[in-house]
């Protein structure tokens, strides 16, 4: 009970501070309330953000293979992967994103640096011949862009290179195909091979109509038909969702960093010579730190909703991802604080090593359509805000069973932050 009355007390005094308040509450929505305002509008307004078209110039300078005649797509044939390209690029899959002409390279790259265009696409001479394993050369697509544009020809660069992948599966198959036949003693003549390819690369022109046909711009939703997610709440809730996690770490070590606060003070000295025991003291401070990011999220979550109209996910993964952001913020400002000795030393804490591992745990949201975005699904796991990240992004996906297993991940480690803070604590005060 002394320890509830003591947390209870913390966290009266915690609300009373504008610059608590502000970290928990102000940046994280202020933050979101001015992308809504860069973007167009709030949730349910009628102004809503919509993606620039781009006008697309195209120039196929592919020359088709002569192993590989013709190559059959949706009862369609094409004489080369390049011009394969351009067909599916001309559907109506992406009329809404591009604006999309034929041209020759000087009239494209003209076209861009008058601006009449925004971006030209020009596809190599050998390009079908270094997808289908033909040329051991490299080749690239180009991509001459208006300098002033970034968003539109980001997203048909993106589309663009989903279509190659899928063209590129072929090529990956043949190669360990021939390998394995290669270590069996087996070779096959070139006309051979360009059967063999003809079939595989149409398998994977097949897997590549799958991916541009679904791509999308949004993250995928919990496909609940009554609710759509626009690219504007998109956004926000990224961009909120990772400020809230990023901050709920502050308020963790915020409440621990009282503590120490109180020990400067003189105050902590005369709560231990009370009859109250120093683990309930301790329990009461930690408890405090704990419903501290429980109003913390709950509010902020409750927030986008109410005026973003934020998808959050379905309930029980939403539930289950707040339970292990505020067990793991909280442990971990546990964990920090045990390690430093005084109020000068939390300074630091707050502008090196929480500025780091916050930044690196969120990084996986400003990385999407990037070519780092491979890498970044991975990298911040390296830090605990990294998994409650994660964690957010399975929960408004609707997955509940990643959901579960990132949350197993935050709770273990915040079990771990735990026991070594709440160990050091006890022995620094025995």
């Amino acid at each position: 009970m002394k320890s509830i009355t003591i947390a209870l007390k913390d966290l009266s005094r915690a609300f009373r501070s504008m610059f608590a308040l502000a970290f928990m509450f102000g940046v994280p929505i202020l933050m979101a309330l001015l992308f809504a305002f860069l973007f167009g509008g709030v949730g349910g307004s009628d102004a809503e953000f919509s993606v620039p078209k781009t006008t697309v110039q195209i120039v196929n300078l592919d020359a088709g293979n002569e192993f590989v005649p013709t190559f059959e797509f949706e009862n369609q044939s094409a004489g080369s992967l390049g011009e394969m390209l351009v067909s599916i690029l001309q559907k109506e899959n992406f009329t809404d994103l591009m604006t999309l002409s034929l041209a020759d390279e000087t009239e494209a790259r003209s076209a861009v640096d008058e601006r009449e265009a925004g971006l030209a696409i020009i596809i190599p001479a050998d390009f079908t011949d270094a997808l289908i394993g033909m040329t051991e050369d490299s080749t690239a697509i180009e991509f001459y862009k208006d300098p002033e544009l970034s968003l539109g020809p980001q997203i048909t660069e993106s589309i663009v290179m989903s279509v190659v992948d899928g063209f590129s599966s072929g090529v990956i198959s043949m190669d360990a195909i021939l390998k394995g036949l290669g270590e069996q003693g087996v070779e096959l003549s070139p006309a051979q091979q360009a059967q063999l390819i003809q079939s595989l690369t149409q398998e994977g022109e097949a897997n590549g109509q799958t991916q541009s046909s679904a791509l999308t711009i949004l993250p995928p939703t919990d496909n609940t038909p009554s609710e759509p997610t626009s690219l504007l709440q998109t956004i926000i809730r990224s961009i909120m969702g990772g400020m809230m996690i990023f901050y709920a770490f502050y308020t963790g070590v915020s409440a621990a960093q009282t503590i120490l606060q109180e020990q400067e003070r003189g105050t902590l000295a005369r709560l231990f010579i009370s009859p109250t025991p120093t683990r309930t003291i301790l329990n009461g401070k930690f408890l405090a730190g704990f419903l501290m990011i429980v109003v913390q999220v709950i509010t902020l979550l409750t927030f986008g909703r109410l005026v973003f109209r934020v998808n959050w996910g379905p309930f029980p993964s939403l539930a289950v991802f707040t339970v292990g952001l505020v067990a793991l913020a909280s442990s971990f400002g546990i964990f920090v604080m045990s390690f430093v000795k005084d109020t000068k030393q939390a300074g630091i804490i707050y502008g090196a090593l929480l500025t780091f591992t916050g930044m690196l745990g969120i990084s996986s949201i400003f990385t999407v359509g990037t070519s780092a975005e491979r890498a970044f699904e991975f990298i911040p796991l390296m830090v605990p805000q990294g998994w409650a990240m994660h964690a957010l992004q399975a929960s408004w996906e609707g997955n509940l069973i990643s959901s579960l297993l990132l949350t197993g991940g935050m709770l273990v480690w915040a079990l771990v932050f735990f026991l070594i803070g709440n160990a050091r604590f006890k022995k620094r005060f025995a």
